[in-house]
């Protein structure tokens, strides 16, 4: 799992650096605020649903995925009215386009999401591992024929690369059709969890949904309110970077904490040391940021994202050590108090993201990157400090 998850790393960040290579900033930027759309109109469709069926392992995987993709479906269609309304808010370019790729992005990424739970629970860690680093890797491939093949550096090549990817990855849906066909659990070749731990999702679905809505506007909304106070070239540097940092903790969550939960397995001081590294990887490749910067192969366009960079880094660094305990607190009776926890950093996150729309004129970028920055690194530590604490039931 752990090697899957860093080839689904290598190769996002690869397709970062192509797209830094071979696209313009505005090339990127469109294709950044256009999948981040889609991840917004995904994330509430699904409604933390993966981590739900993850969290309840005591329910029959093939009718626990059943009613997440039902449901899911419903609120994808739902939410086209209210997505609509976010990419005519953008003032975007082509917002019939925008809205089209948006559609077919999500619905991609609703059925890859889903995927990786259900290869977690009921297949091999060969496959499991597959369907996590198989998407990427075709995207990486494509991005760079598009990029020789499409003249004209379109944010359209990104776009249809990265819907083939998703596709890929949803092609490990297709053993739930068959009836009746799971294979063994793998928490049953785990140890016994302890008697105490008691895990499960608790929480209603209205705090669930509440919990992904409020996540994804505000991720959705950094890119829009970026582009608007600050341009499209510093949403360029923003969306770019956050790609190629903001996978190390998405790595952490997908290949640690959802492993535990899928083994039904704690690991308290493991998870800090986990959390920790990775920390320390997301350093790195800060510091990989500044050399490649310094490198004349760059264009000189991208110049502007150095300021970006060690901001970004103590941020991402900071939500690696919270992404490795997140298990915790469904393994111990406080998944509840967690999602509302999570909602208020996201609340006061959405604050400072806004305030210079009402602060008197001065806030650079930089400095307003560095108070959002500053603010959510503080609040992840402490929500991380909470979570290994919690005491076992």
């Amino acid at each position: 799992m752990a090697l899957g998850s860093m080839v689904s790393l290598a190769a996002q960040a690869l397709v970062g650096v192509a797209m830094l290579h071979f696209f313009t900033p505005q090339a990127a930027g469109g294709f950044a605020i256009t999948a981040q759309v889609a991840f917004f109109w995904v994330s509430l469709s699904l409604a933390q649903g993966p981590l739900q069926f993850l969290a309840d392992a005591h329910h029959p995987p093939r009718t626990a995925l059943q009613a997440v993709l039902r449901s899911s479906l419903w609120r994808w269609l739902g939410l086209a009215p209210l997505v609509a309304l976010a990419v005519w808010w953008s003032a975007m370019a082509a917002p019939f386009a925008v809205m089209g790729w948006a559609a077919l992005l999500a619905l991609l990424q609703l059925a890859w999401y889903l995927a990786q739970p259900w290869t977690l629970r009921t297949a091999s860690p060969l496959s499991a591992a597959l369907v996590r680093a198989a998407p990427p890797v075709v995207a990486l491939l494509l991005t760079v024929t598009v990029a020789r093949a499409w003249p004209e550096q379109s944010a359209h090549g990104l776009l249809l690369a990265a819907a083939c990817g998703y596709a890929v990855g949803a092609l490990w849906l297709r053993s739930a059709r068959l009836e009746g066909h799971t294979t063994q659990p793998l928490q049953q070749h785990s140890p016994e969890p302890p008697a105490a731990t008691a895990q499960a999702d608790r929480r209603s679905a209205s705090l669930r949904l509440a919990h992904t809505a409020i996540d994804a506007i505000a991720g959705t909304a950094l890119l829009l309110v970026w582009q608007r106070l600050h341009g499209l070239a510093d949403a360029s540097y923003l969306a770019m970077l956050l790609r190629l940092l903001g996978f190390i903790p998405a790595v952490v969550h997908t290949a640690w904490a959802q492993v535990l939960l899928a083994r039904v397995e704690t690991a308290q001081w493991r998870s800090l040391a986990v959390g920790l590294g990775a920390a320390a990887t997301s350093a790195l490749a800060g510091w990989v940021g500044f050399l490649v910067l310094d490198a004349t192969s760059l264009a000189t366009a991208w110049q502007g994202m150095r300021p970006y960079l060690l901001p970004l880094v103590l941020w991402q660094g900071s939500a690696c050590i919270s992404a490795a305990l997140s298990h915790r607190p469904f393994q111990h009776a406080k998944e509840r108090q967690y999602s509302w926890l999570a909602v208020a950093l996201q609340a006061l996150q959405l604050v400072v993201l806004v305030a210079p729309l009402w602060a008197p004129p001065g806030w650079s970028a930089e400095v307003h990157l560095w108070w959002l920055a500053g603010t959510s690194a503080v609040g992840l530590l402490v929500l991380s400090a909470w979570m290994l604490a919690l005491p076992r039931r």
